[in-house]
């Protein structure tokens, strides 16, 4: 019998389709892997599977083995539910240890389902919260994913963990920009991307998470604190009010923060996400007389 070549999301999809072409059981085809799957960190397939079968030279091909095939179809589970190896009851146990292998799109770890040394990552079940350092791994594991799709070398560190609080610090030699973007707002997705992966990996992630790339969180503080401050000195001595440019809620607290002990002057957020932004304004007599209370 000559080899027949099919394609598929995963080396099991891939064997269906042998077997649909060749019409017979699993029991009576021997196949091999000519390329495995290739996934992304998001569960897009990037390279499908592909086999190579045949019927086996040893068994005769059986007439009614495509009927028997489509009847058990018929009698198995609704489409969209996989059955797991052990149940399945058309399998000898010499044909589960030969597939087992190749069945399997990912092992378990960790909560985990990981697949041609990529990881995927989707809702389980856990009787338990995981643990604050169980999360920082599994931010670490899915920020060092989308660097290998970035294709930016780099190294990733947990700089703490306080108070359900992580922070992730991420640094190399390689230009980081690509990862930070204008204002930091490529940082500020990753953040969220990251922090969308971890509680979709473990059923109660609650601790929070802060991503810093190349130290650019202090970088901007500092450069933030100075112009807040230029700024302020402008309105003392003009005594008309500026209002910054919007800003992130972060970069907001840190001006707040900045002018809070500045003699004579106020600040007050005013207009709606995205375009929120800072007043600084001369400090009223009610804001003296809060500040002093």
């Amino acid at each position: 019998m000559e080899w027949v070549e099919t394609t598929g999301r995963t080396v099991e999809e891939a064997v269906e389709g042998a077997l649909e072409l060749l019409r017979v059981d699993r029991s009576e085809i021997e196949f091999e892997v000519v390329e495995d799957a290739k996934v992304g960190i998001f569960g897009k397939t990037k390279r499908e599977a592909r086999v190579r079968a045949r019927v086996k030279p040893s068994v005769p091909r059986s007439k009614d083995a495509g009927k028997n095939r489509n009847r058990r179809r018929k009698d198995s589970r609704p489409t969209g539910q996989r059955s797991s190896i052990g149940n399945d009851a058309s399998l000898s146990e010499s044909d589960a240890v030969e597939i087992s292998s190749e069945r399997q799109e990912g092992v378990r770890r960790g909560g985990t389902r990981v697949s041609n040394d990529q990881t995927s990552y989707e809702a389980i079940e856990e009787d338990d919260s995981a643990s604050v350092v169980e999360q920082a791994g599994a931010a670490q594991e899915f920020l060092a994913g989308l660097m290998r799709e970035f294709q930016v070398p780099g190294q990733i560190a947990v700089d703490s963990i306080e108070d359900e609080t992580i922070s992730v610090q991420i640094t190399g030699d390689a230009n980081l920009g690509l990862l930070i973007g204008p204002k930091g707002l490529v940082m500020a997705a990753v953040q969220d991307l990251t922090r969308a992966a971890v509680q979709n990996r473990f059923k109660r992630a609650n601790a929070r998470l802060h991503i810093d790339i190349d130290h650019f969180r202090d970088r901007r503080r500092s450069a933030l604190e100075r112009f807040a401050r230029r700024v302020a000195e402008e309105v003392l001595a003009t005594g008309v009010q500026k209002a910054m440019d919007p800003m992130s809620s972060a970069d907001r607290k840190v001006v707040h923060d900045a002018l809070n002990e500045f003699e004579g002057i106020a600040t007050r957020s005013e207009g709606r996400e995205p375009k929120r932004r800072v007043v600084i304004a001369i400090a009223s007599s009610d804001d003296i007389e809060m500040a002093e209370g």
